[in-house]
């Protein structure tokens, strides 16, 4: 079961990138039809994702979140289902221009850094831990596509102040649209970052782990969550938008990725996946 599962995993990887594939060829050719072909094939890749990720958890017994390859897998999926519950909702087009390439690449990482599926330790084997992987994948997932939307903006805005209008910025979301979808994404991300870090305090204290809270990890979560609390209240409080709410999704996606590929694997003490 182990090997069918790495095999359900390549072909929607695969699929996933033919489905960006499909928004290239929407947004340069400026046709729907392939957009929506690429949406299609995104949660065809989705729903086999899963398929992946279940045979994983039945073979190895567990939540399938431990080591690199488990948890990357975890986080491209997170990442992939967002995209889809966004673009669902919002009807915000090209999203999948930036979000899927971090759904590929993250595949990538974790299809070449490929390991059979091993035992969990101890202090992991707990419900409360299972609720801090699942809202913290949630929150992950919401917030790299806030992190991509703003980058986008970013990137937009500088090229219309030059007044470079034409090529692929024409066909790409307006800023306004960009600045709400940053905003939703975050306000989706926010309080499952906040239930994440709340069970990981509860396990952190059940298992009475020693100065926890000097952990670099831990420092870091806190400073991305009042970035990101920063962020919504702007937005609601003080009519932030624009380039301010924009740059700020940016630091908050900065500390996400430092957060996940520094201190998980190589500065935390005692978070790393299992790994």
């Amino acid at each position: 079961m182990e090997h069918v599962s790495a095999i359900v995993l390549w072909v929607a990887f695969l699929l996933y990138c033919g489905a960006f594939a499909m928004v290239l060829v929407a947004v340069f050719a400026r046709h729907e039809g392939f957009n929506r072909l690429g949406l299609w094939l995104v949660a065809a890749a989705w729903a086999l994702q899963t398929l992946a990720v279940a045979l994983r958890a039945a073979d190895a017994g567990r939540a399938p979140v431990v080591g690199a390859y488990e948890s990357l897998t975890a986080v491209a999926w997170s990442v992939a289902l967002v995209y889809l519950v966004l673009e669902l909702f919002t009807r915000v087009k090209a999203i999948g221009l930036y979000v899927l390439p971090v759904v590929i690449g993250l595949l990538v990482a974790a299809l070449v850094g490929y390991e059979a599926p091993r035992e969990l330790e101890p202090a992991l084997r707990s419900d409360i831990v299972v609720l801090h992987v699942i809202v913290m994948l949630t929150a992950v997932g919401a917030l790299y596509v806030a992190g991509g939307a703003a980058l986008l903006y970013v990137v937009e805005e500088r090229q219309l102040k030059r007044r470079h209008l034409g090529g692929v910025l024409g066909r790409l979301p307006s800023l306004a649209t960009l600045d709400r979808l940053i905003f939703h994404a975050t306000l989706l991300g926010l309080p499952f970052l906040t239930m994440g870090m709340a069970a990981g305090v509860i396990r952190a204290e059940t298992f009475d782990v020693e100065r926890w809270w000097f952990d670099p990890m831990v420092l870091l979560s806190i400073a991305a969550w009042a970035v990101y609390a920063g962020l919504l209240w702007g937005r609601l409080r003080a009519d932030w938008g624009g380039r301010r709410v924009a740059w700020l999704a940016v630091v908050g996606l900065v500390l996400m990725l430092v957060i996940r590929f520094a201190a998980v694997p190589y500065l935390s003490g005692f978070h790393t996946y299992g790994s």
